[in-house]
């Protein structure tokens, strides 16, 4: 009588599930452990808020990855006579996008190296030319069509200036009063096959005073489903928050975006990565 006809036969069969379930969750806990280990160095390549505080009068910042590693980003480095600020939006989430944000951040830093001034319209050039070389997106071949979403800004101490550029992003000049002033970036996002390789870029100049707010916001909080009829969070609701929390210390701010995000997505499923930077600059001398 073959095994599987009778009790010998049942018993191995249930031996090999059991064999199959303890590999499986074995693959599992290695997999969770390597992403739980790869939240740690994405994290390690964000900027502390000890080094934000050094420059910055008042600040806040939302990072919340959809899932343990995610695709955006919030960037600083110092330059000569002040400080460059971003925030990036990568493609799509999880681990593909976290691997963006590593490409992102290091073309940052290459575009830095190039233009150490901290022009953001030359970093934001030289940015797109060196993500679509690394991901092959030059080539009529390139398997790829990824890129990102980044504001830039470049804050001079000696000329008592912020220079805005932004790739398919703006930046919002919040008053103590609560008026908000929109500038917008350039329509063309970053590394895109169908981006010119050479896209030039628009820098704004803004003059800040010390009550002036300025907020950089990626899509995923816009974009997120929620409310009684399956809406977008939207920017009108986003900048109504700022509006109404003007005045208010940025962490306090925080506090009062997050826990009206969170009620509006209710008992939906988040969709994307979610990333927001708030700050005020210390006096500038002119």
């Amino acid at each position: 009588m073959p095994f599987g006809d009778g009790p010998i036969g049942w018993l191995l069969d249930i031996t090999e599930r059991k064999e199959a379930e303890r590999d499986l969750s074995n693959a599992y806990e290695v997999i969770t452990d390597s992403i739980n280990y790869a939240s740690r160095i994405q994290r390690s390549i964000l900027p502390s808020d000890d080094f934000l505080k050094e420059d910055l009068q008042d600040h806040f910042v939302i990072w919340q990855p959809r899932d343990v590693v995610g695709g955006d980003l919030y960037w600083y480095r110092r330059v000569e006579g002040g400080f460059i600020i971003s925030v990036c939006d990568c493609t799509g989430h999880g681990v593909p996008g976290a691997f963006l944000t590593m490409i992102a951040s290091g073309a940052l830093d290459r575009a830095l190296r190039e233009h150490p001034k901290g022009d953001p319209a030359e970093l934001l050039k030289t940015m797109n030319r060196s993500v679509q070389i690394s991901l092959g997106q030059d080539q009529d071949d390139g398997e790829s069509d990824d890129g990102l979403e980044l504001g830039i800004c470049r804050i001079n101490y000696d000329t008592n200036e912020i220079t805005y550029a932004g790739a398919r992003f703006s930046l919002f000049k919040v008053s103590d009063e609560g008026e908000i002033k929109e500038t917008k970036g350039y329509k063309s996002g970053i590394g895109y096959c169908k981006v010119p390789i050479d896209q030039a870029f628009t820098n704004h100049s803004l003059q800040p005073t010390e009550t002036d707010t300025y907020v950089m916001v990626s899509d995923g909080i816009l974009d997120q489903i929620g409310g009684p009829k399956r809406r977008g969070f939207g920017k009108k609701r986003f900048l109504k928050l700022l509006s109404s929390s003007a005045g208010k210390p940025l962490e306090d701010q925080k506090r009062i975006i997050l826990d009206e995000f969170e009620s509006y997505q209710g008992g939906e499923s988040r969709r994307d990565d979610i990333s927001a930077l708030g700050f005020k600059v210390r006096k500038l001398e002119s």
